[in-house]
């Protein structure tokens, strides 16, 4: 497994030098730049034509595109990201305040859609043409088809300002502070509960479907008909060979979902003012912020990567022929 594991890092260093390249030169190509933000802004940070030379000097804006991205490479490589154009602060301060929460989100999203979906996908194989699996798959497939940030709207229009269930917005109400330990928890909660709820339903209904499916693949195989001649109860056929073996499509299925949850979360948090790096982004782009919107673009994809290479781990950890095949090949 170690070098099945030295092996699949190794091949995420090209991929994500191609993706910061790539997004830097996205950038580059945008109409306008950070000078025309820095100007529109009530408080001009560059007020004239000396004091945007010498910004564009500071920066080296007046540099090639490839000079400054090597520039900036050599920079990330000793963990410095710059500092944002906007409030001056470290690029690496700023995301530090605001990832915990883009990971609380996030983790609790795929912690909810992993624990749904399982359940709801077996009982789906199980009583395959029921009324149950009809009805689960027509709710199920309207679910996915919702765009999360319509639903986010709703949500926020109905719980929160029509029926006061739930906060419509932020991290935390005002006097957090003062509710004491488990008061405090369970404001966060609240506040935590529709985000994740519009972060959650799309994979969720993908997954139960998926599960579904890989279920009754795994029903038909021959193992399962030989558990059942030993005198295996249906409960432990299901659970411990059908499940079982119908995971390791779910688990390359994960690598895949964490990519979609960060980009979604930057609307979800713009939409929820949730103080995470989706809504930092969001207004580092509105300001053309370079320095912030490279950060945040390599966090993201190490994030992502990072989601593949657990995928491949548990593939290969719930297959073990995965990684020797690999290094056979290799």
């Amino acid at each position: 497994m170690r070098p099945y594991l030295i092996r699949r890092i190794l091949y995420l260093i090209p991929t994500l030098l191609g993706i910061t390249l790539v997004t830097f030169l996205l950038l580059k190509m945008i109409p306008g730049g950070p000078e025309d933000a820095l100007f529109s802004v009530d408080t001009p940070i560059v007020r004239d034509a000396g004091e945007l030379a010498r910004f564009r000097a500071e920066h080296r804006l007046d540099q090639p595109v490839l000079v400054q991205y090597l520039h900036w490479l050599g920079r990330v490589a000793r963990l410095d990201f710059g500092r944002s154009f906007r409030d001056h602060r470290q690029v690496r301060t700023l995301i530090r305040e605001r990832l915990p929460h883009t990971l609380l989100l996030n983790v609790a999203a795929l912690g909810l859609m992993f624990t749904l979906s399982l359940p709801l996908g077996l009982l789906s194989a199980v009583r395959r043409g029921s009324w149950y699996d009809r009805l689960s798959g027509v709710l199920l497939y309207s679910l996915y088809c919702l765009p999360n940030f319509a639903v986010a709207l709703v949500l926020q229009l109905l719980l929160a300002m029509h029926w006061n269930l739930l906060p419509l917005q932020g991290l935390e109400s005002l006097d957090a502070d003062r509710l004491g330990g488990i008061g405090f928890l369970w404001d966060r909660f609240l506040h935590l509960l529709l985000p994740t709820i519009c972060l959650t339903y799309g994979g969720l209904a993908y997954l139960a479907r998926f599960s579904r499916a890989g279920l009754l693949e795994s029903i038909r195989q021959e193992y399962i008909t030989v558990a059942r001649a030993k005198g295996l109860s249906e409960t432990m056929v299901l659970l411990k060979h059908a499940l079982r073996n119908s995971m390791i499509p779910l688990l390359t299925l994960f690598g895949m979902l964490v990519p979609a949850l960060i980009s979604g979360s930057v609307i979800i948090e713009r939409i929820f003012s949730w103080p995470g790096i989706g809504r930092l982004f969001f207004t580092a782009i509105e300001g053309r912020d370079y320095p912030l919107i490279m950060g945040l673009s390599t966090l993201s994809a190490l994030l992502s990567l990072g989601g593949l290479l657990a995928a491949d781990l548990l593939y290969a950890w719930a297959d073990p022929r995965v990684a020797y095949r690999r290094r056979g090949s290799s």
